[in-house]
């Protein structure tokens, strides 16, 4: 970790509020930082190497759910970092690859240009900091949110918020490969797209909620 950022909001009546302004603190990972993070983050090693090593990062035991894009991902580093305590997760990204399955792209700032043109075209393109990032995800939530109530799931606070989190884990369509933007479904149902997912279920990475996602389809064909 070479810089954390939060915000705390409040998910009430389907809306976003913003209890606390987006924070956030650079730690030193203890180690070298490569070239691909670096040309994500700008963040050089000597730009950290006054700062408190990332073990020293702390995320409160009341801490009860966390939202982010990738969040699992978000998790893994703070594991990294020795945090022990794990909220319910919250995954924007899986939120917008079930109610937006055929988009282009899923990314946070494409999500931002899709939802906030106007602000994606006048803030994101300099935007490389963990706290930007934490404010372009409370926007794309709450348009997320809005997408989804006007889908009929009725999302109104952070515990139906994560159950629709954890329904949407589970992928409708492929993100990746050959077969981006097909529904997992409709694949099953031909013998060439029933043995990718075969394939897919071979794979020592595929994530295990694609895992269940295929696996459901082929056990009903």
């Amino acid at each position: 970790m070479t810089e954390a950022a939060y915000s705390i909001v409040e998910i009430n009546d389907g809306k976003v509020f913003v209890l606390q302004a987006p924070r956030a603190k650079r730690f030193n990972p203890l180690k070298e930082i490569s070239l691909g993070s670096m040309a994500i983050s700008h963040i050089c090693g000597e730009d950290v190497t006054d700062e408190p090593p990332h073990t020293d990062f702390r995320l409160p035991s009341s801490v009860e759910y966390l939202i982010g894009h990738n969040i699992d991902f978000d998790m893994a580093v703070l594991k990294n970092a020795g945090v022990t305590h794990t909220p319910n997760l919250i995954c924007t990204n899986a939120m917008a690859n079930y109610l937006l399955p055929t988009l282009e792209s899923h990314k946070l700032v494409s999500l931002l240009y899709h939802f906030h043109r106007d602000i994606a075209r006048a803030q994101a393109r300099n935007a490389h900091a963990a706290i930007a990032d934490i404010y372009f995800t409370e926007l794309v939530l709450g348009s997320l949110i809005d997408l989804a109530n006007s889908q009929g799931h009725e999302i109104s606070d952070v515990e139906s918020l994560y159950e629709f989190s954890e329904m949407a884990r589970i992928p409708t369509h492929l993100s990746f490969g050959k077969h981006k933007g097909e529904a997992i479904a409709d694949l099953a149902t031909s013998s060439e797209g029933a043995g990718y997912l075969k394939w897919l279920l071979k794979q020592d990475t595929v994530d295990p909620y694609l895992a269940q996602a295929c696996q459901r389809v082929l056990k009903s064909v």
